[in-house]
């Protein structure tokens, strides 16, 4: 993977198409790992007269944060997972406290 100056002076990418990340770096900052990038926007970047607006709009969204998103999701799911069981405990318990959550049939049909 060869680093490639944008027309911007300072700004430099890198382009791996076997996999399709983009690899970017600007002064003063970390190298930004982009992932699934077709070849056409990496030309695209390389061509144009503007390479940050055309970074903002088109590569910005698509940032890869290291090692971050699988595990942000599952602890998403575990609190809602918690949450619903929490809930459905509170609608159980509190349906009738002096029978604890349970009806009689008898009960159910003279309401």
């Amino acid at each position: 993977m060869d680093w490639a100056a944008l027309k911007s002076k300072h700004v430099r990418a890198a382009y791996d198409a076997e996999s399709r990340d983009l690899h970017v770096k600007f002064p003063g900052s970390p190298t930004v790992k982009h992932a699934d990038i077709p070849p056409h926007v990496y030309q695209n970047l390389l061509e144009t007269s503007d390479p940050h607006f055309y970074y903002n709009y088109y590569i910005a969204p698509s940032r890869v944060s290291p090692g971050r998103r699988y595990a942000v999701s599952v602890s998403y799911a575990m609190k809602l997972v918690l949450i619903l069981a929490a809930c459905s405990l509170l609608l159980a318990t509190s349906l009738d406290p002096d029978h604890g959550g349970t009806f009689e049939e008898s009960e159910l049909r003279s309401n």
